[in-house]
């Protein structure tokens, strides 16, 4: 095995090798005559005494500027790609300007302008998409919504919070984040509530776990759709 591999490296730099007019040393080299450093070093390995001055810094290295491959040299390993910020969390506060439905808020951010955002991993019954009737629980899950988002009619402040394993917007321009306000998780407490179920698209989302384990806890109390609507989250009412 070992012989078949050197026969194979040598009939690798042989065929770095430049044409047989320049391998027999007819008149003298500089390293552009070289297809690689591992050509240049061949030659200067044949040619004791560095006829064709190849290693400029005496070394023992022919044509450091060439490119590899080099025997015994291993390829250099590129670098990771950049974070981009699309990668990672993205946290910023904002103010509930109004609440839509059961898992969708307008907001206003902090920075100024308003937003829609379409709350992380959970579906609450429809109550405003055209050509639907309105569902069983969809206004009850509005008026839950409406019980964290708001107080005393006012929009709270809340913290808005991308998940790297979901898109930032979604098909309708809206923001898809997790909402919280001192330190309670909408999404997760609708969905412990009854009034709304997980959803995953395409691809799990970083606290599905927590929020299947706050679902089961919902449907074995029969809180919320799991009562009123036998768990059918889009019955018509």
């Amino acid at each position: 095995m070992r012989r078949l591999l050197l026969s194979i490296c040598a009939a690798g730099v042989l065929a770095g090798l430049p044409s047989s007019a320049a391998a027999n040393h007819a008149g003298d080299l500089d390293c552009s005559a070289f297809p690689s450093k591992a050509a240049a070093q061949a030659h200067l390995a044949a040619h004791p005494g560095d006829p064709d001055g190849l290693d400029g810094d005496s070394d023992g290295g022919a044509c450091e500027t060439l490119p590899c491959p080099c025997p015994g040299v291993a390829a250099p390993v590129p670098a990771p790609p950049a974070v981009t910020p699309a990668a990672v969390a993205q946290t910023a506060k904002a103010r509930v300007v109004r609440v839509i439905d059961g898992d969708t808020l307008k907001v206003r951010l902090a920075a100024g302008p308003t937003a829609t955002v379409r709350l992380i991993g959970i579906d609450t019954p429809e109550t405003r998409k055209p050509g639907t009737p309105v569902q069983c629980g969809g206004l009850d899950a509005t008026a839950r919504m409406k019980k964290l988002a708001l107080r005393n009619g006012a929009g709270r402040t809340v913290t808005l919070k991308t998940d790297p394993t979901q898109d930032v917007l979604d098909r309708f321009d809206r923001l898809l984040a997790y909402v919280s306000a001192a330190g309670v998780d909408f999404g997760r407490t609708m969905v412990s509530s009854g009034w709304a179920k997980v959803y995953v698209y395409e691809q799990a989302f970083l606290r599905v776990k927590g929020y299947r384990a706050a679902q089961a806890s919902g449907r074995a109390a029969r809180r919320g759709v799991w009562r009123k609507c036998g768990g059918n989250l889009h019955r018509a009412r």
